[in-house]
């Protein structure tokens, strides 16, 4: 993680308020930065917690670039800067944890309700500086403040592949598997309601990506060859905007199925050696 101030772009909160579920369909041909190495900044910023007006100094995004959408988090249908350690804010004093982007925009009215979720919270560990912390003390929090704060199926389907990633990370398997399960299940569940704000090419996408990653090679394939044959729809988009997203799609899926068929270059076994130190 670099540290500076520059910027080359909007900040990632433009990128996650506009159009935030179609971006990685719209914006990047897989193979455009495959052979070039990009780095994000942070910079320490200053914020009070707006449960107990604790100070505490998180890092803020200095610079970013579309090479995001090509980060091989991309096969999890995950996207920094949600696989950064820097994104889950912690405060020192309370254990108030949110994504950076929620934490001065929690809804007043739940502020009690999220007091008396954190009031259960016993966490011993001093700390000044919040990355000092794991990730996943982290996110234990954030699941409990978030399971207060009225999240759709859509939302928990993403956290728990958040969740997935990062116990990954941390070399723990089992508890992987496990929100990937959980995240496999939603995703399989918002297809057939019908009523997911995710089109069904994505879920599908999805449903792939963590049979994949909990190792059911054959049922991700399937996933991922009726997703070819699915088209992308959305209202939102323009018709431009959906002939886009639908070749991108593509794109990424028959790259996806020809990786899961090959020896040596499955997503699942290149992200334990990309985290095996």
């Amino acid at each position: 993680m670099a540290v500076g101030r520059k910027t080359d772009g909007p900040l990632p909160e433009t990128i996650i308020m506009l159009k935030p579920r179609f971006l990685p369909a719209l914006l990047l041909p897989l193979a455009l930065f495959a052979s070039q190495a990009y780095a994000t900044t942070w910079f320490p910023k200053e914020f009070v917690c707006p449960i107990d007006n604790q100070k505490n100094t998180f890092m803020v995004v200095g610079s970013y670039g579309s090479y995001i959408y090509s980060w091989p988090s991309k096969y999890q249908w995950l996207f920094w800067p949600k696989t950064d350690s820097p994104t889950f804010y912690f405060c020192k004093k309370c254990h108030l944890a949110t994504y950076m982007w929620d934490y001065e925009k929690l809804p007043k009215e739940k502020i009690e309700a999220i007091k008396m979720v954190l009031e259960g919270i016993k966490y011993t560990n001093q700390f000044t500086d919040y990355l000092k912390t794991p990730v996943n003390d982290r996110l234990d929090v954030m699941e409990k403040v978030y399971s207060v704060l009225d999240k759709d199926d859509d939302w928990w389907c993403e956290f728990y592949r958040v969740r997935g990633y990062h116990y990954d990370r941390a070399g723990d398997k089992e508890k992987a598997a496990e929100y990937r399960k959980k995240a496999l299940g939603l995703a399989a569940k918002l297809m057939k309601d019908g009523r997911s704000a995710t089109p069904k090419k994505e879920l599908l996408y999805i449903a792939g990506a963590m049979k994949h990653f909990i190792g059911d090679d054959s049922g991700a394939i399937a996933e991922l060859e009726t997703a070819l044959k699915t088209k992308f729809e959305s209202s939102k988009l323009k018709p431009e905007e959906l002939e886009n997203a639908e070749k991108n799609m593509n794109e990424r899926i028959t790259d996806y199925i020809a990786k899961i068929r090959s020896e040596k270059d499955k997503p699942r076994l290149l992200f334990d050696s990309e985290n095996s130190d």
